[in-house]
């Protein structure tokens, strides 16, 4: 890591007068022991008094929060309205559990409900752990396991959860079922004001769990006032967004989207933003087009479902009036695909957002501002570090290595709760933070090709994964793609391909691969398929279908609490096996 000169924290300390403090930061950071980096460690502040109890002297009749359920239907509640049902859920919690500084597990989707709740414990000084809601039972008993709450809220009723989890109780662990939480919330009389709770900047504010992508689940903690922060400036600096912005962020309540661009950074600044319970409901487009009536501003999406959009809707038009800014996240964003998406949603050229994080990042690392043209932020690019003092190694233009980041950054994660082992992985021998994604860099502008353990290397040639599927995804009769890599011992690498698509394109896939990268990168095996396996968060997860090409007789799929299509992968490897 490098050190921290005079403009390094003379900008950060310029950066905290936009937050609220209850007293004000001299120092910008502390470095302890193994890494751990302590962010403005004097200042002390409260979330909510930023998000929410800031707005009320200006706004408080505006709407804060849109949400839009599982049936489609649209509600709308103001600053004062979130704050009255969190000053509710606040007097409950404090009657049951006086004077304790708790952890809360939130079992919930995004909703209404998840960002009471997030925002109550935020109130309280709190440190709360949000996990979604159709994780089966022994993902919610190992979360439980590691993150040890002292109070459990799910959003399903009490006979659901119970039947559909097989427990009902932990030794002290206070459950509240979705009933108890209706009838508090919904109390006609005027609730109690409490207080916002002074924590100190570094206090732990939330941990969330890895996707489970690339192995087993880690729970990432961050703090509060440098957390907060991050999520303020790359909401305004990269999207754009103010308080005159209705923001649609398509995220679970359960991943780092559902915090940072969900929540806090966008009612931080004052703006609006929508929740939608169910993503992959926006493929209705007659509801997607309802709810850019409602002035949306911000689009932000998962990659996956931009794709499901263009494959299932050829022809539709929509009112591109107040649309300003186009955001990605999850996968690697095709060329062709953002192509698409900027044509069809924006009034005039302009980059998408194509953010590069990670749960433990914070907030986008990298990407594209709302304010560029495709000339200096090309499609496929996640464009450049947020800004000039978040360092990046040096990346070469032809040459893939692996991307890390050499200075300390005000989103960065505070800790694993896995323990010292995991912590220690993200960090190399030089004390820079490991993303375990390869890169190159083009005209200032990196380009993320994969996983380090997605790299092909066939006979000395060497190609990212990303730059496969994109090639591919040009063909217009694939809908996805995916390229998965086995050792080979005489050529390095073999490609197997698994394609979203109800037709053979065999040829036409083995004249596109030649035409832009050679014969060596022929796929050894095409697999079509109805659906690829992914995370609630998009992520294809490319480790299992590499598990079961090397072993189709697999019984063991290792964590898959937070696979969203779990028939998908059992279908694949029957495929896999009778090809044997």
């Amino acid at each position: 890591m490098l050190k921290f000169n005079n403009n390094f924290t003379n900008y950060y300390l310029k950066e905290t007068e936009k937050l609220v403090w209850f007293k004000k930061p001299k120092v910008v950071i502390k470095k302890n022991e193994n890494n751990h980096y302590a962010w403005f460690p004097d200042g002390q502040l409260n979330l909510y008094e930023n998000c929410i109890s800031n707005n009320l002297k200006k706004r408080q009749n505006k709407t804060a929060i849109i949400t839009v359920n599982q049936n489609k239907e649209i509600k709308k509640y103001s600053f004062i309205q979130i704050d009255k049902k969190v000053n509710k859920i606040a007097n409950y919690i404090k009657k049951i559990s006086p004077n304790k500084k708790l952890k809360v597990m939130i079992h919930a989707s995004a909703s209404l409900e998840s960002a009471v709740l997030m925002f109550t414990c935020a109130k309280l000084g709190w440190h709360f752990s949000v996990i979604f809601e159709e994780l089966e039972s022994l993902g919610i008993k190992n979360r439980i396991k590691l993150f040890r709450p002292n109070i459990f809220f799910s959003r399903l009723s009490k006979k659901k959860f119970i039947s559909k989890m097989g427990f009902k109780s932990y030794k002290k662990i206070k459950f509240i079922y979705d009933e108890q939480f209706k009838k508090i919330i919904n109390t006609k009389e005027n609730p109690k004001k409490i207080e916002n709770k002074v924590v100190d900047s570094p206090n732990s504010l939330f941990t969330l769990f890895t996707s489970g992508s690339t192995g087993v689940p880690k729970g990432i903690t961050h703090s509060t006032g440098g957390y907060l922060l991050y999520s303020k400036l790359t909401c305004q600096n990269q999207f754009g967004i103010n308080e005159n912005s209705v923001v649609l962020t398509a995220s679970d309540a359960g991943w780092i989207n559902g915090h940072t661009y969900s929540l806090f950074g966008p009612l931080s600044l004052g703006s609006t933003t929508i929740l939608i319970e169910k993503p992959i409901s926006l493929i209705d487009i007659k509801l997607f087009k309802k709810i850019l009536s409602l002035k949306t501003s911000v689009i932000y999406l998962p990659v996956t479902l931009i794709r499901l959009i263009k494959s299932l809707n050829k022809n539709f038009t929509i009112n591109k009036r107040y649309i300003k800014t186009l955001g990605s996240m999850g996968e690697p964003l095709a060329p062709s695909v953002a192509e698409w998406f900027s044509n069809k949603f924006l009034k005039k050229d302009r980059a998408v957002v194509n953010t590069y994080f990670q749960t433990e990042t914070g907030g986008i690392i990298c990407s594209p501002r709302y304010n560029q043209n495709t000339n200096q932020a090309p499609h496929g690019s996640v464009g450049q570090p947020f800004s000039e003092y978040i360092k990046i190694n040096k990346l070469e233009k032809t040459k893939v290595k692996e991307i890390k980041i050499i200075s300390p950054w005000p989103g960065m994660m505070k800790n694993v709760i896995n323990g010292k082992i995991e912590w220690n992985k993200y960090w190399d021998k030089n004390n820079n933070f490991r993303l375990f994604d390869l890169a190159t860099k083009r005209k200032k502008n990196v380009f993320i090709h994969g996983r380090n353990d997605d790299v092909v290397n066939i006979r000395g040639h060497r190609v990212g994964s990303e730059e496969i599927e994109s090639t591919l995804l040009k063909i217009k009769k694939i809908t996805e793609c995916c390229v998965v890599t086995l050792n080979d011992k005489l050529e390095g690498s073999k490609i197997c391909l698994f394609v979203v698509s109800n037709v053979n394109l065999d040829l036409e896939i083995d004249k596109m691969i030649i035409s832009n990268f050679g014969t060596y990168a022929i796929p050894k095996k095409v697999f079509y398929v109805k659906q690829l396996p992914k995370t609630r968060s998009g992520k294809i997860l490319r480790r299992l279908l590499r598990n079961i090409l090397i072993n189709p007789n697999l019984k063991n799929y290792g964590d898959t609490s937070t696979i969203l299509n779990l028939s998908s992968l059992k279908d694949i490897q029957k495929m896999v096996k009778s090809d044997e």
